[in-house]
């Protein structure tokens, strides 16, 4: 199956993949760690073990293992007994989600993309405003053209796949380990910080105003001078927490500008997909902390946000536009309606695989 190139696309990938299915091997993208990503229907696996047996897995995700884990945190933590599954590597792609469109002219492109294509050098970022329904569509057609039983992750798989086998509350440990020094952010995933880091270095004379829902509408700034309602300025403090984000009281801060409002419409200050390789988690997920929110299949009674109180879906990881504390593996109340798209929300994909196949008797 052939699928129609963006524009946006500066490089031609030909590196071929050894694979039975030789036409849908050819990488459609790269992580930012150099590691081809397929199109979402190769037929691609490689053999993993299980016990005695092995598993074959497709190229694009890992295989997390049957057997009990500890499901959330404090008071509400409970051992939860998962057979085995595998998750994608990545979240999906625009490259990806754009195959789909094109083998299937699925509804509407995301509200960021432009012309039907997503926005140049992000054929590898994690596509965004893209629905739980939209995500299930984009699931179903994987399913039907590879007969695997592909779905969106429950909280479950999800939280197990982030939190590997010493249940951290990060894919890499107990603390978030970012440090500032010297105008230079060192992070292990991609949050608020990152964005404000950049901004920092690159944009801090650019002029911006803000917009007309703050309390400062109209009134123009330099990105450095931003603050919020408590006065402090956009920066970055030694631990890699962000002041001058947003007042939800003054509706001040970077969020409430225009040069803001213009970075959402170009799709957020998202990363390429596995860039960061200190931060993927045990099994082998990247990204499962920051970037984007993931969708979940799981429903619960939202706590934070504006659908608090609401029966939502919920939605793991953080995101580009997150707080360093957001970004821990397990709730933290975030939930979204299924039926919306949003700006810092997209989805990897879960598969259950085939019984193991054991070896030949002797």
């Amino acid at each position: 199956m052939k699928y129609k190139l963006c524009f946006a696309a500066v490089h031609v990938l030909s590196a071929a993949v050894a694979s039975a299915d030789a036409p849908t091997a050819q990488p459609i993208a790269r992580a930012g760690n150099g590691v081809a990503i397929l199109s979402p229907i190769s037929k691609a696996t490689v053999d993993v073990r299980d016990g005695a047996g092995t598993v074959k897995v497709p190229a694009g995700m890992v295989f997390v293992p049957a057997g009990k884990f500890k499901f959330g945190v404090g008071a509400e933590a409970r051992e939860v007994h998962l057979e085995a599954y595998c998750i994608g590597r990545f979240e999906v792609t625009n490259a990806e989600y754009k195959a789909f469109l094109d083998a299937t002219h699925h509804r509407g492109a995301p509200r960021y993309w432009r012309n039907g294509c997503y926005p140049a050098g992000k054929a590898n970022h994690p596509v965004l405003f893209v629905s739980l329904v939209d995500a299930g569509a984009y699931c179903a057609w994987v399913s039907k053209e590879t007969g695997w039983n592909v779905v969106v992750p429950s909280a479950e798989q999800w939280e197990k796949a982030a939190r590997g086998p010493k249940g951290w509350l990060y894919p890499w440990g107990n603390e978030k380990d970012s440090r500032y020094t010297g105008g230079k952010l060192k992070a292990r995933f991609n949050y608020n910080a990152v964005c404000v880091a950049h901004f920092l270095e690159k944009e801090a004379k650019t002029m911006t105003a803000y917009t007309d829902r703050s309390s400062r509408s109209g009134q123009k700034v330099a990105v450095a001078d931003i603050t919020g309602g408590d006065g402090q300025r956009l920066g970055i403090t030694p631990d890699g927490s962000v002041t001058g984000w947003i007042d939800h009281r003054t509706n001040t801060g970077f969020v409430n500008t225009e040069i803001y409002r213009r970075l959402v419409d170009e799709g957020g200050y998202t990363t390429p997909v596995g860039r960061f390789e200190d931060g993927k988690s045990a099994y082998g997920c990247y990204d499962m902390a920051g970037n984007a929110y993931e969708w979940t299949s799981t429903l619960i009674t939202a706590t934070n946000g504006a659908e608090r109180g609401r029966k939502v879906n919920d939605v793991r990881g953080g995101s580009w536009y997150s707080t360093g504390r957001s970004c821990v593996s397990v709730c933290t109340g975030e939930g979204r309606s299924g039926r919306s798209g949003y700006h810092s929300v997209g989805f990897r994909i879960a598969m259950i695989p085939a019984p193991a196949a054991k070896p030949p008797a002797k």
